[in-house]
């Protein structure tokens, strides 16, 4: 452990940045590394970037035949990315693991923060962060997950040292929906995309009463990089300053539209996985602004790594160096669809990368 509180432990280099090479590397453990999904990651500048990621499982044994073999998971985990190394960082001990952002006091199994949208500005490392709790009693099989979100948590980190400067509510900490899900700045505005992201469908009269809260996208805004302040909210013709008045800016799919909107390259553009775990398209829109009309560019069915049981995959992101010139880069979770399955082999809970044309507007 650091000075700083964290175990820090390098995880292997990469050629480059290609979705190709970063697809071959995710494949495989990294380091002590051997599960992990959900990644979100924010750039830091310098040739840095931060990846903020759900549940992660380490072997520091070496000797791991399951993803429970060296201990139960960790609900956030850092890698710090310099170049093409990476670095995990978490608190605690390597025989004795906790949670990089523990929030207001010390995290539990049964409540827990995941990581959501966030920015760099200046010298300010900004993410929301969904307070999420294990519900009790869990969804009934094929009702989703057994976790749903109660708050939503705004953090502020020297982006140089990741050091916390502040762990507060987010200015609008409801989580119907959880705005900061996503977010995006032009040069005057950063906008926070909404969504509830609650993928335990049982807390909605179960999976066939759908379309569920989650098909549904909000859009709120600040000025830029001014993430502690009050957002006003689209109401679908202009900025309203109450979040009673904010409209749907995109509504689709049965169970979940979790859009990860982007501004790259002039453009406004994002991924989604329609229905998640239950679906199988991955889709990219394009809008020109970031209230939309989002229009659909690319759909198509997403191949997950071959393996001998039935796997899904979720929660698509846009990597930040995506450009015209190098192309569009999506990191994908991957997961067996029968959780045992993917305990008894790490192979399968690891995310993937996929390299795809620029999108036109």
């Amino acid at each position: 452990e650091g000075e700083d509180g964290l175990v820090r432990t390098d995880v292997g280099c990469v050629d480059d940045l290609d979705a190709e090479t970063l697809d071959a590397a995710f494949a495989e453990p990294m380091g002590p590394l051997i599960g992990w999904d959900n990644p979100h990651v924010y750039e830091l500048g310098d040739d840095r970037w931060l990846w903020l990621v759900h549940d992660s499982y380490f072997d520091y044994t070496g000797e791991a035949a399951d993803l429970h073999h060296d201990g139960p998971q960790i609900q956030n985990l850092a890698i710090l990315q310099t170049g093409t190394c990476f670095q995990t960082l978490f608190r605690g001990t390597t025989s004795e693991r906790v949670n990089f952002e523990t929030g207001v006091e010390q995290g539990s199994s049964d409540r827990f923060l995941w990581p959501l949208g966030g920015e760099r500005h200046g010298d300010s490392l900004w993410v929301f962060w969904s307070e999420t709790v294990n519900s009790d009693p869990p969804p009934p099989y094929g009702n989703g997950i057994a976790r749903h979100p109660e708050r939503v948590w705004l953090a502020e980190y020297d982006a140089e040292t990741l050091v916390r400067r502040s762990f507060q509510p987010a200015p609008n900490d409801g989580v119907f929906p959880s705005y900061g899900f996503a977010v995006a700045s032009d040069s005057d505005h950063s906008y926070l995309f909404g969504n509830s992201n609650l993928l335990n469908f049982d807390r909605e009269g179960g999976f066939y009463e759908g379309p569920h809260s989650a098909t549904r996208t909000y859009l709120a805004r600040v000025p830029r990089g001014e993430f502690d302040a009050d957002p006003t909210y689209w109401d679908g013709d202009g900025w309203a300053s109450s979040p009673d008045r904010a409209a749907v800016i995109s509504e689709r799919f049965f169970t979940e539209n979790t859009m990860q909107p982007r501004y790259l390259d002039g453009q406004w553009l994002s991924v989604a996985k329609e229905d998640g775990f239950y679906g199988l398209d991955l889709v990219i829109d394009v809008a020109d602004e970031p209230s939309g009309p989002w229009r659909t560019v690319q759909q198509f069915e997403y191949p997950t790594r071959d393996a001998t049981v039935e796997k899904n995959s979720y929660q698509p992101v846009i990597l930040p160096w995506s450009s015209p010139t190098r192309g569009l880069a999506v990191v994908i979770s991957e997961n067996a669809m029968t959780w045992s399955d993917a305990v008894a082999d790490p192979d399968l809970y690891r995310p993937s990368v996929v390299g795809l044309e620029w999108p036109s507007p």
